[in-house]
């Protein structure tokens, strides 16, 4: 499998999109052309592939769309039940009702933010889940108050927490 045209952070989240069971939840893409196109490259040697996203802001995407009848867009804030519950339509009806094998957040980085999200979109999960949370370390510096809410709710919840990469801003794996 090639992902070519990657760095290190994201051939590792292509890497794990593909080893996943082929359904990523992605909560933040910007402009889609980082954390967006790495899952597409994953999924896309995937046989079941299901990448659903969501974002507050569509106008960032623009130049950077998937182009592939897999990939599901939700308008929508990662904080909102609403965007859970059409998530889970979504599932249901594209992914034969699976829960996510990859869970990708890369919202704002702060901790409540980190708290909610992890607290609603732990209905997606199961486990065999794998959560990945972008900027874990912003500027070289810790972003303490964002994994202290990771921590928190892996310590509450059963899941292990462990500081993955701590290069392009960090990224913290969450998994059972």
């Amino acid at each position: 499998v090639s992902m070519s045209g990657v760095g290190p952070l994201m051939g590792d989240i292509s890497w794990m999109a593909l080893k996943s069971n082929g359904f990523v939840v992605e909560l933040g893409v910007f402009s889609g052309e980082g954390s967006t196109v790495a899952i597409q490259q994953g999924l896309a040697y995937h046989p079941d592939p299901l990448h659903i996203s969501v974002e507050w802001d569509p106008n960032n995407l623009d130049k950077h769309k998937p182009m592939v009848d897999w990939w599901k867009f939700i308008v929508g804030d990662s904080r909102d039940p609403a965007s859970l519950y059409v998530a889970q339509a979504l599932a249901k009806k594209f992914g034969d009702g699976r829960k996510a094998g990859l869970i990708f957040i890369d919202t704002l980085h702060d901790y409540q933010q980190m708290h909610d999200e992890l607290d609603l979109w732990q209905d997606m999960a199961d486990d065999q889940t794998v959560w990945l949370m972008h900027d874990t370390v912003m500027y070289g510096v810790d972003n303490v108050e964002m994994v202290r809410a990771i921590t928190e709710f892996a310590d509450a919840n059963g899941w292990k927490y462990e500081d993955y990469r701590r290069d392009s801003h960090g990224l913290g794996r969450m998994r059972r």
